[in-house]
């Protein structure tokens, strides 16, 4: 393959990955070209090869990313290590009485989603009441058989993209939001916040456009506004609950500032997984991330085995940083540091 292929590429964060690979020298072999979003990559240098699919890299096992996509069973794995989790049950279609006298023990507010879920889909935050709480259940059982039930932590909430001994990128991820001037409305401000070129669609840009729905129109609702609204100047408004970059959060690179211990938490959270060689791991914590974690001060979330680096390399504020190196650096060891004249 070659450099000038790159743009055939759909998705940025695999075009990040064969970008470095090629910058090394590594021969890449585009498979499936003609399948289009499968895309499917061998990478070979001398006689080592390796494979890429999406985000999932021949270094990890059937058995590793079947424990990173159950989300009840990473709960499992990173308890039995004594690592932080929220309170939280898995419930099936059959036993949902169950559910409802486990959240009665735990208290509102919540957190209710689908076990296998990714990218927020199927994840409703902040229900603080029975009404709701019904709704979310409902929608996520008309297409699954589980749900997982959480005590919600509050808190922010930020991304580590990890391997078993280093941290690569580290970015507090804000739920979507406008800041007020004082003359437009919510409306108006959305459309000028995604006029921002590093906008687009999910996967083709490192942010995603915030698309007004029935879910950012329920939570000015519930603030006691519309997107009619005029923002006083430097007021922020939370257009959703959830913090994902694909529902048109933003991201905010902090990785010069994340504490040492925290560090080592995420490390040692890869670590809970059988042959994790990386992942994103969303950590969250109620005090700042440069301070030392105390026992109730952060929660890990989940854990993501193909996370989208595309959002590390050009943040909404901060700095740059070059994740798939790192990851590179896991598949082919031998080549690092070892960069090639194009």
């Amino acid at each position: 393959m070659k450099y000038s292929e790159l743009k055939n590429i759909k998705y940025i964060s695999q075009r990040l990955l064969i970008e470095e690979s090629l910058a090394r020298g590594i021969n890449v072999d585009y498979l499936n070209k003609k399948q289009g979003d499968m895309a499917f990559f061998e990478l070979s240098y001398k006689n080592h090869f390796e494979y890429i699919s999406g985000g999932i890299i021949s270094k990890m096992t059937a058995i590793t990313h079947h424990c990173v996509t159950n989300k009840y069973l990473t709960k499992i794995f990173l308890e039995r290590k004594k690592i932080n989790v929220s309170k939280g049950m898995l419930f099936s279609k059959k036993n949902i009485a169950e559910a409802f006298m486990f959240i009665k023990k735990i208290g509102y507010p919540i957190v209710v989603k689908k076990n296998d879920g990714s990218r927020g889909n199927l994840v409703f935050v902040g229900i603080k009441n029975q009404k709701d709480c019904n709704l979310a259940i409902e929608k996520i059982l008309k297409k699954n058989n589980y749900i997982l039930v959480e005590k919600e932590f509050k808190g922010k909430e930020f991304r580590f993209v990890v391997s078993r001994d280093k941290v690569f990128a580290v970015t507090n991820r804000e739920p979507a939001n406008v800041i007020g001037d004082g003359i437009y409305n919510i409306k108006e401000l959305i459309k000028a916040k995604n006029s921002d070129p590093k906008r687009g669609e999910h996967y083709r840009s490192p942010l995603v456009k915030i698309k007004i729905d029935k879910t950012i129109k329920q939570n000015l609702f519930e603030q006691g506004i519309n997107i009619n609204y005029i923002p006083n100047k430097g007021e922020k408004i939370y257009l959703r609950k959830e913090a994902a970059i694909s529902t048109g959060g933003d991201s905010i690179d902090v990785t010069d500032r994340v504490h040492s211990d925290i560090k080592k938490i995420a490390i040692k959270t890869i670590k809970a997984i059988p042959g994790l060689a990386y992942a994103g791991v969303d950590f969250m914590t109620n005090q700042d991330i440069s301070k030392k974690p105390t026992k109730n001060s952060y929660v890990i979330i989940e854990i993501n085995s193909y996370p989208g680096i595309f959002m590390h390399y050009s943040p909404y504020q901060g700095k740059s940083r070059n994740v798939a190196k790192g990851i590179i650096d896991i598949l082919f060891s031998e080549t690092r540091g070892k960069y090639i004249k194009k």
